[in-house]
C-alpha cells in the first residue's frame, strides 16, 4: 500500500531530525532512515498496529517504532501517516481524524 506523509507528520519528523542533529548530523540521518524503514512495514503489513484507543475506529492504528508512537488511518488503497511522536503529554485527540 502507499504511504502518505501528512504535513504534520513531515514537520514532527523534521524536529526529530533537528533534535537529534544537535548531538550529531549523522545519527540522526541514519535515526530517520531507521524510522521510515519501519513505517514501510505498515504498508505492508497496515494492521500491525494495534486500534488507537483515543480514536476507537478499526482503520485508526498506533504502532511503535524506535520508541516512537505513530498513528495512521488505514484506507482503501493508501495508509496516511496521522501522527509520530515519543512524549507522553501529547492530545491524540488533537489530531483532525481522531478527535
Amino acid at each position: 500500500m502507499r504511504i502518505i506523509y501528512t504535513q504534520s507528520v513531515k514537520s514532527q519528523l523534521y524536529k526529530i531530525k533537528e533534535y537529534i542533529t544537535r548531538d550529531s548530523r549523522e545519527i540522526a540521518l541514519r535515526h530517520l532512515k531507521n524510522i521510515k524503514s519501519k513505517i514501510e512495514l505498515i504498508g505492508k503489513y497496515p494492521y500491525i498496529g494495534k486500534v488507537n484507543t483515543t480514536a476507537n475506529n478499526p482503520s485508526i492504528r498506533d504502532f511503535v517504532i524506535l520508541g516512537y508512537k505513530v498513528i495512521y488511518k488505514v484506507n482503501e488503497k493508501s495508509i496516511t501517516l496521522l501522527a509520530i511522536y515519543k512524549y507522553i503529554d501529547f492530545d491524540e485527540s488533537s489530531l483532525e481524524e481522531i478527535g
